[in-house]
């Protein structure tokens, strides 16, 4: 059977497609493929690129700003109090008790631990004496310094003739007498218990 020219040129045409498939499947699709990987890769690493570049200037932008954090720190450190020797804290207790012409009884210094925190904490009771705006002007102080304190309780009481209370016998009827009893927070932090 001898094959026509048409016959022929078909034969031709299917095995040249074949062969072209062929090629494609075996040599376009890999490329393809690494092209395809090769594009999502550029992103990732374009990403990356992105990412470390906004923590260098995050980096530099603190490196710029150390002196402003290294200050602020400082800051928070002389908020917390002495836990050993609140000496400085009792002296301006005493001091804007004087500026304010209170009398002042600072009747007992314990050390004590907040429930919620490992932050270490000691125990002020503190009496004042005086007349009303005083105290007002007192507590606003108080609350104004740079230490960190909490007021658990606080009490005023006027004072009458007839019920003056011990440690505040100079003082006139109609002033006050002020009774405080607030933690301040310590730079030392308890052991916390599991």
């Amino acid at each position: 059977m001898t094959l026509t020219a048409k016959q022929k040129i078909k034969i031709y045409i299917v095995v040249f497609v074949l062969i072209l498939v062929l090629l494609a499947l075996l040599g376009v699709a890999p490329l393809v493929r690494a092209l395809l990987q090769t594009s999502r890769d550029v992103a990732n690493k374009k990403d990356t690129l992105a990412l470390m570049q906004g923590q260098i200037s995050a980096l530099e932008e603190f490196q710029n700003n150390n002196q402003v954090y290294q200050e602020n720190v400082k800051k928070v450190d002389t908020s917390f109090i002495s836990q050993e020797a609140p000496i400085e804290f009792i002296e301006f207790l005493e001091n804007e008790a004087q500026k304010q012409n209170l009398n002042i009884v600072i009747s007992s210094v314990k050390e004590g631990s907040e429930k919620k925190g490992p932050r270490a904490t000691t125990v002020f009771q503190v009496a004042l004496g005086g007349s009303f705006p005083k105290c007002l002007a007192f507590l606003k102080r108080l609350e104004q310094s740079p230490w960190l304190i909490k007021i658990d309780q606080a009490n005023m009481d006027r004072v009458e003739e007839k019920n003056k209370p011990q440690s505040f016998k100079n003082l006139g009827e109609g002033e006050v007498v002020l009774t405080l009893s607030f933690k301040t927070f310590s730079n030392y932090l308890t052991s916390v218990v599991k």
